[in-house]
């Protein structure tokens, strides 16, 4: 049985992995596209409802089992957030980022 808790756990955080990929990645994603649109409100907008419906969602059917695959699930989406601040931060040339703001 103990076999099945860690898989189960693993998962857990793979999911939130994915779901913080989704987020965050949606994030960078929209910023990007949303510079020179003349209706950039509407792009924000729309684009912060589809990506927090969707991490809702995705918290949500994992909470309804436990919260121990939750808190797995929490640390997937943040590490995922830490990963890709500190990727893109490098990329775009910028020694300070959000990490260490």
């Amino acid at each position: 049985m103990m076999d099945v808790n860690v898989i189960l756990r693993g998962l857990a955080f793979l999911w939130g992995a994915f779901l913080g990929l989704v987020y965050f990645g949606g994030l960078w994603l929209t910023l990007k596209r949303v510079l020179g649109k003349r209706r950039f409100r509407r792009w924000l907008t729309a684009s912060v409802v589809i990506r927090q419906a969707a991490v809702l969602v995705g918290f949500w059917l994992v909470l309804r089992m436990d919260s121990v695959s939750f808190f797995c699930t929490l640390a997937g989406f943040l590490l995922v957030r830490l990963v890709l601040t500190r990727i893109l931060g490098q990329e775009n040339g910028d020694p300070r980022h959000a990490t260490h703001a």
